[in-house]
């Protein structure tokens, strides 16, 4: 009897933690950990360049990315499938057009 007093219960804290944590925009963007694993090191973690050029405004589009980090380009080297797959590279693309405010 307990149980079924406190399901509804619990459904609607879960349903408010949920809506609290959409709202509040507190989520990752799913580019975000792959661009901190492979590619923060060389183009900085705001993604505004280091060792590497910025990558923020992203100027290329997603197919001329692509090709950039499978067969490299000027010093960066190529970056197998094994340590980037094509759909992380999708989401760090998207995640790099997210941090272009258009602030110049």
């Amino acid at each position: 009897m307990i149980m079924r007093s406190t399901a509804p219960i619990l459904l609607g804290v879960l349903a408010v933690v949920a809506a609290v944590d959409s709202a509040g925009g507190q989520s990752t963007p799913a580019g975000k950990a792959p661009y901190d694993r492979v590619c923060s090191v060389c183009h900085g973690a705001d993604a505004h360049g280091d060792a590497g050029p910025a990558l923020v405004p992203l100027e290329p589009d997603l197919d001329e990315v692509m090709v950039i980090v499978r067969e490299g380009r000027g010093q960066m080297p190529p970056v197998s499938p094994e340590r980037l797959t094509d759909d992380e590279i999708k989401q760090i693309v998207a995640y790099l057009k997210s941090l272009d405010t258009g602030a110049k």
